[in-house]
């Protein structure tokens, strides 16, 4: 199982890492500005969509929403 915990990373590691774990899906890198797209597109893809990955909405800052996504992220290798 795979969960990633954002504390302690800048959001430029957070977002790259996310996209290579994710990289099928095709979410790429966006500067930190760019988060709310990012996170809402993350959360749009069918089995996160499933999964209540929140979107971007009651979150001011990327490091708040991923905290709640580490906590409901928890993906088996070759799953997605």
């Amino acid at each position: 199982m795979i969960a990633y915990d954002p504390r302690g990373m800048t959001w430029d590691q957070y977002c790259k890492l996310m996209a290579e774990l994710f990289a099928p899906n095709q979410l790429g890198y966006v500067e930190e500005e760019n988060w709310r797209s990012w996170a809402d597109g993350l959360s749009g893809i069918g089995y996160f969509s499933e999964s209540a990955i929140p979107t971007h909405h009651g979150f001011e800052h990327w490091y708040e929403w991923a905290e709640r996504v580490a906590g409901i992220l928890t993906v088996t290798v070759g799953e997605i």
